[in-house]
């Protein structure tokens, strides 16, 4: 549905040139996914990959890098359509990147509304048959993740009451954002609800060099400890069997499996083998709850590297003038990504999709906020009239 969705955008005669930042992820991110899958000679995993993932292939020359070809399909296609969505958000226009804003917070009042009904019965919050899978908080099947699409949008509210002029609208939707995190349980999301609320007004509302400074400044602090807070709070079982030794166990991969990696979505079939034997219990660790470490243990070299590179080209960005809606992105990216170093928010499709949306807003090449000066746009004509089309910048 994604996909065909940006189809209309990425055809369209009128929409601006893609971001480049964006479009080079795109092609790079497919070469890594498409060599994982590709049969390469097998002397080239000699020493480079432990004996108990050398699939038996008999005599065949030919290796896989991926120990599972289908689910690295599937992550293929899962990527490639996030990243197809934040392509087509840098192509639209700032008035039509603005007015995707309400279905946004449409998506994340639907969510807040199914969450608040459902933390109100007063039995079992779990609800099953409505969808394929068992619904914990709002739509979501993990209340963390739903936690993570409310504190993701409070930027988004933020510059919506400030710029826009939705002050009522914000004034409501912040404290019911806060409120619906303090039922779900997830005492880290309200703190990080809380830290990114006050960033939010202090990083939109001052638009003095100082002022930057200062709320830069106040945004590391606060960041670093909403981060401590997340570490400390999130999780569900047993210390002796937590996020820790799941990091630990996958380190241990990491350092045998760091050129090809075990291919994209096989976390499973590569955690295995590195379990301690008395961390062997029935509940079995599906993810690592690390987004970063997952990443690399599952596509090596490559993956680290592609992963180096958005994090240097994303501080880089920060060097142009940001207008207050890529400001709010800003925000939001950073603390998606600080949940993912205990989490993995980004494996649903819901978070991945807002990630990608605010990544096209973050990146886009003109600016969406202030009205453009003839200095920044051509006039054109236009169905028998004059318009100014702004010039993108390389």
């Amino acid at each position: 549905m994604i996909v065909v969705a940006v189809a209309f955008v990425l055809t369209a005669q009128t929409s601006l040139p893609a971001a480049p930042v964006l479009l080079t992820f795109l092609v790079l991110i497919s070469i890594a996914c498409v060599l994982q899958v590709l049969p390469l000679p097998a002397w080239l995993f000699t020493g480079s990959r432990p004996e108990i993932f050398m699939q038996s292939d008999g005599d065949s020359p030919f290796r896989f890098v991926s120990l599972g070809v289908g689910r690295t399909m599937e992550a293929t296609a899962f990527a490639i359509s996030a990243l197809l969505f934040a392509l087509a958000v840098s192509k639209l226009r700032g008035e039509q990147v603005r007015g995707l804003l309400p279905f946004f917070f449409i998506g994340v009042a639907c969510n807040m509304l199914a969450g608040a009904m459902q933390f109100s019965m007063a039995q079992d919050t779990s609800l099953q048959s409505w969808l394929p899978y068992t619904i914990a908080a709002g739509l979501f099947a993990n209340v963390n993740h739903f936690s993570t699409l409310l504190f993701a949008s409070i930027p988004l509210i933020v510059y919506y009451g400030l710029f826009v002029g939705r002050g009522v609208l914000m004034s409501l939707a912040i404290p019911a954002i806060l409120l619906i995190l303090l039922a779900a349980g997830s005492r880290a999301g309200v703190l990080i609800g809380l830290a990114i609320t006050m960033l939010s007004f202090l990083f939109l509302a001052w638009r003095s060099r100082a002022g930057t400074v200062t709320s830069g400044a106040l945004f590391v602090g606060l960041g670093i400890y909403s981060f401590g807070v997340t570490t400390k709070f999130v999780g569900d079982l047993d210390p002796a069997f937590g996020r820790i030794e799941f990091m630990r166990t996958t380190l241990e991969g990491l350092k045998e499996n760091w050129v090809w990696g075990i291919g994209y979505g096989n976390f499973l079939d590569g955690y295995g083998p590195y379990e301690r034997e008395e961390m062997i219990y029935r509940p079995y660790v599906n993810h690592v709850h690390n987004d970063f470490l997952e990443v690399a243990f599952e596509g090596g070299i490559l993956a680290m590297t592609l992963m180096a590179l958005y994090v240097l080209l994303f501080v880089l960005r920060m060097r142009h003038r940001l207008d207050p809606l890529q400001r709010a992105a800003f925000l939001s990216i950073v603390f998606v990504l600080l949940h993912s170093t205990v989490d993995y928010p980004l494996r649903t499709m819901a978070i991945a999709v807002t990630f990608a949306f605010l990544n096209g807003i973050y990146f886009h090449r003109i600016p969406l906020f202030k009205p453009l000066l003839r200095s920044e746009a051509l006039e054109v004509r236009h169905n028998g009239g004059t318009i100014l089309a702004p010039i993108a910048r390389l």
